[in-house]
């Protein structure tokens, strides 16, 4: 009986194996097939085409409870600084999404404009705390996996009065163009500015995307500073 049982045990693990065999080619294929429509690419007549061959930054199939964390976690997933030659600038993490037509594109192409928020925490004037707006056209960086930002020249604006609240921003050898806003500045040009948040502005200005300062942290980890002295 028990020599029975083990032949039997036998032919069965026999019969998987082939059936397992007999699969693994279909597997492969249907994986194959899947990973192919994720890193596809679609580019438009009307849109930008969009190149990257990543995924990981793809939103397109995210539903749009998803969308609203998914987004905010790759802007600041990929946040840094990076120091020019006409002060620091701010770069972003990128990410595809769908336009209206339901094409793949970049996060530019729907939402053209961003502001990065700040403010001089530890300081304020008369009850309010400085805070300083950054208004910049949404770059596709050269990577394309991040959105680059303008310099703000901090060696300029320390030159000036406070009572000037508005500046005029670009990079050396770009054509974009951006501006910088001061509010509740009085007494002197603040040196540290924290990351607060940063808001996205679509074709039809009504239709934003913000992320807060506290999101910023979480993803993060800490604040982010902006000195005046880099």
């Amino acid at each position: 009986m028990k020599k029975e049982k083990t032949n039997l045990q036998k032919m069965s693990r026999m019969i998987s194996l082939v059936l397992l065999m007999a699969a693994l080619p279909f597997g492969v294929l249907l994986l194959n097939k899947k990973v192919n429509q994720l890193r596809g690419v679609a580019s438009t007549e009307e849109g930008a085409a969009v190149t990257a061959t990543t995924f990981d930054y793809d939103l397109t199939e995210a539903s749009p409870e998803q969308f609203k964390k998914a987004f905010k976690y790759q802007v600041l997933k990929e946040a840094s600084v990076i120091s020019t030659s006409q002060g620091p600038a701010m770069r972003l993490g990128l990410f595809l999404m769908k336009n209206d037509s339901g094409s793949k594109v970049f996060a530019c192409e729907q939402y053209p404009t961003v502001d990065l928020i700040f403010a001089a925490e530890g300081i304020a004037f008369s009850g309010e705390i400085p805070q300083m707006i950054v208004r910049v056209p949404c770059t596709v960086a050269a990577d394309q996996r991040h959105i680059d930002t303008l310099p703000i020249p901090f060696s300029k604006i320390l030159k000036s009065p406070t009572s000037q609240y508005e500046f005029p921003i670009a990079a050396e050898g770009s054509r974009e163009e951006g501006k910088i806003f001061f509010r509740h500045v009085v007494e002197f040009w603040p040196t540290e500015w924290t990351w607060t948040g940063v808001k996205f502005y679509g074709i039809n200005p009504e239709d934003t995307l913000q992320i807060n300062g506290y999101e910023v942290i979480s993803v993060l980890g800490e604040p982010l500073i902006l000195k005046a002295s880099e």
